[in-house]
């Protein structure tokens, strides 16, 4: 009887990844996006929110041009009352995950990640040769300029905790100033 439902479990998980996988290929986004909306009728199909589009649009200035951190930007869209595409209150994931999501230049990228073990859920990331990814510059709202210098900067403030534990912040007057002493944290 195990064997059985270990097998059946097996054939799922195969039909579902081949199905993943072909709307991968069509360049298909099955997820909830702020600064999108789904099309009705249409699970894959996305249009642009103007609305939220404009928040977009601010935090990549508040991040490249302004030089606010991502738990800066979501205490600044928080204190306006803005909310997440699900109704939270932003947090500086969310901010993170906006800013290195290339959606926002046209660019879906599928398959970044796939399930290694069916039977544990485990996930590992893949190659760029085994992702699709797919233009579509109907869905841009920034321009691959600011992306870019998101990233770059992304990188930069990343490095710079790695070498030297310090971290951007301005949540408070005296932050970065204080270290631990044992682990310079």
């Amino acid at each position: 009887v195990v064997e059985h439902a270990q097998e059946e479990s097996a054939n799922l998980s195969k039909r579902v990844k081949f199905g993943k996988k072909r709307n991968a290929e069509k360049g298909r986004v099955p997820n909830l996006v702020y600064g999108y909306d789904k099309t009705s009728g249409d699970y894959f199909n996305l249009t642009v929110n103007e609305v939220e589009a404009r928040v977009i649009k601010r935090i990549f200035n508040y991040y490249v041009y302004q030089r606010q951190g991502a738990n800066k930007i979501a205490q600044l869209l928080n204190k306006e009352g803005l909310v997440t595409k699900r109704k939270c209150r932003w947090s500086p994931q969310a901010i993170s995950t906006i800013l290195t999501n290339s959606l926002y230049i046209g660019k879906v990228i599928n398959g970044k990640e796939s399930v290694k073990d069916f039977l544990t859920g485990k996930r590992v990331k893949n190659d760029v040769d085994k992702q699709f990814i797919v233009d579509k510059p109907e869905l841009a709202i920034i321009e691959r300029e600011i992306f870019t210098k998101a990233q770059a900067l992304l990188a930069e403030r990343a490095e710079k905790f790695r070498l030297t534990k310090t971290r951007q912040s301005n949540k408070y007057c005296f932050s970065t100033l204080i270290k631990c002493g044992g682990c310079g944290y």
